[in-house]
């Protein structure tokens, strides 16, 4: 899921008040958001919820504010609510093709140094 867009749909579909009530609905204090805009708010809310586990319930709780997000989110809704323990949930969402892209391939690094040093003794 991409937590911009998510972030961009936050500022869009809530009001400043409406935003409070949903960090105080989901039992974050926004006055302890430490960002000064509401996009810095809204970024470390989804943050935050993420690094607790609890972002599929921020998301359950915006689209069941704003129902017209259904579309947008309810796929991301459909596999955490399938496999909420499963910890290879991941690995369906990087199928899906949510998450960081990997641009250059995977490397193996050796410690030939240690070795060519062993062989010399």
């Amino acid at each position: 899921m991409d937590r911009v867009q998510l972030r961009e749909d936050i500022l869009t579909v809530f009001n400043l008040e409406e935003f409070q009530a949903l960090c105080h609905r989901l039992g974050i204090e926004y006055e302890q958001l430490r960002g000064k805009t509401q996009r810095d708010k809204a970024a470390l809310l989804i943050g935050t919820m993420e690094r607790n586990g609890r972002l599929p319930e921020l998301v359950q709780e915006v689209v069941r504010e704003r129902p017209h997000l259904e579309e947008t989110y309810g796929a991301y809704i459909a596999i955490e609510a399938a496999a909420p323990e499963d910890p290879l949930s991941w690995l369906d969402r990087l199928a899906q093709g949510e998450g960081p892209a990997i641009e250059e391939p995977p490397t193996m690094r050796w410690q030939t140094e240690r070795i060519e040093e062993e062989e010399n003794e």
